[in-house]
């Protein structure tokens, strides 16, 4: 249903990184979502008045907070796609986290209203009425919110927003309560118990604790998540499989939003190989970068040699006595110089986050590995945690 909206309403929407085709998405699905909810919240408001149920109107009022979000999120991908300027010269892409924020605080606003209702409701008891008609008004919007969960879910997917993601969960949440809500109607015109407000502090909960996981979700790239290890791994791959490249390292990726990343990668090669060969090499695998993947990268070129030089020797042996310590550790950028009459080691060494062993004790333990060789050395060394690692 989604792909078949998207394919008339939006030109080339299989082009999911251009930031305006993700604009075109986001637009589509707000201006849907915007009629949706708005049409629900003028039944249930309707229906929750004529049956004297706070559990109904807190719905209600719910779906017309679901549309001002919507009005949020289609405001976010609109200012995304605005290009970029003198002041933002990466462009405004990070407007859609926003949003997304946006819509994960209002989640969080409408269970604390829900949550104060169902209180109200507990203390003060009124079954409400029930009626067929108004069972049919909720079942319909249970339908048409589970559609407008998988719709913002497929298209949440597609483009990979974590707005239309927090709009799915808040879909997903509206027909829990909904549902409960009718449930709760059910029983209360069979049983005569009240269970209106019970129910309505049990929604409230779980939505609270829902729209805590959105909140989550939608801050962590605005806070500068890590990468998902398959990504790192895909482009240390095509970095290496590069003709001319050795290894790689101290990865580095910067996301500006959707469709605006940046990111920069040490490249080692040999040091008698062309350079100008590897520089074609690797303008063109940035160029595939670029139009597939929509990642803007730099590389650094990092000459290796490969003779028996006190370089070459001290890596191998730091290597292998790293093992040791942690086969996961690993040494790039080794370079032993001579000044003012002393004898400077520097290096960098490559430790994971699973490595157990504390950056300050590690200092030591390689130092005085280095000292096994070098006895009077300084020693210089940085200890990389969350760069993409340099083994290949």
């Amino acid at each position: 249903m989604f792909r078949f909206l998207a394919s008339k309403c939006i030109r080339d929407y299989e082009k999911t990184e251009r930031p305006e085709v993700r604009a075109a998405y986001g637009r589509l699905a707000g201006i849907l979502a915007i009629v949706c909810n708005g049409m629900l919240f003028l039944f249930k408001l309707l229906t929750g008045l004529a049956a004297g149920s706070v559990a109904i109107v807190a719905d209600a009022v719910n779906n017309i907070s679901d549309a001002a979000s919507n009005v949020i999120s289609l405001l976010g991908f609109r200012l995304a796609a605005r290009p970029a300027d003198e002041e933002h010269p990466y462009g405004h892409g990070r407007y859609e986290y926003l949003a997304g924020l946006t819509v994960s605080v209002l989640v969080l606003l409408a269970g604390l209203e829900l949550l104060k209702s169902g209180v109200t409701r507990i203390l003060h008891p009124e079954t409400p009425a029930f009626s067929w008609p108004m069972a049919l008004v909720l079942a319909g919007s249970i339908v048409v919110k589970l559609w407008m969960m998988a719709f913002n879910a497929d298209a949440g997917k597609r483009i990979s927003s974590s707005t239309l993601a927090a709009t799915a969960m808040d879909s997903r949440n509206d027909a829990i309560a909904t549902s409960v809500v009718l449930f709760g109607m059910g029983v209360s015109a069979i049983t005569g118990f009240d269970l209106d407000g019970y129910l309505g502090v049990g929604v409230a909960l779980f939505i609270l604790w829902s729209g805590c996981g959105i909140v989550r979700d939608t801050l962590d790239p605005l806070l500068g998540r890590r990468p998902e290890p398959e990504v790192i791994e895909s482009i240390r791959e095509r970095i290496l499989a590069c003709p001319g490249v050795l290894g790689t390292h101290d990865l580095l990726l910067h996301d500006y939003g959707p469709g605006r990343r940046y990111a920069s990668a040490h490249v080692e090669f040999p040091a008698e190989d062309d350079i100008m060969t590897l520089h074609r090499a690797l303008a063109a695998l940035a160029a595939e970068f670029l139009e597939k993947d929509g990642l803007h990268i730099l590389f650094q070129l990092d000459p290796i040699s490969r003779d028996d030089s006190p370089e070459n020797r001290l890596q191998t042996y730091l290597i292998g006595r790293m093992a040791s310590l942690d086969t996961r550790l690993t040494v790039h950028d080794l370079e032993i110089s001579q000044e003012q009459g002393r004898t400077l080691v520097r290096f960098d060494c490559f430790a994971p986050p699973e490595v157990p062993i504390p950056e300050g004790a590690l200092r030591r333990r390689l130092a005085a590995i280095v000292r096994e060789q070098y006895p009077e050395a300084e020693v210089e060394l940085n200890i990389d945690h969350n760069y993409m690692s340099p083994k290949n």
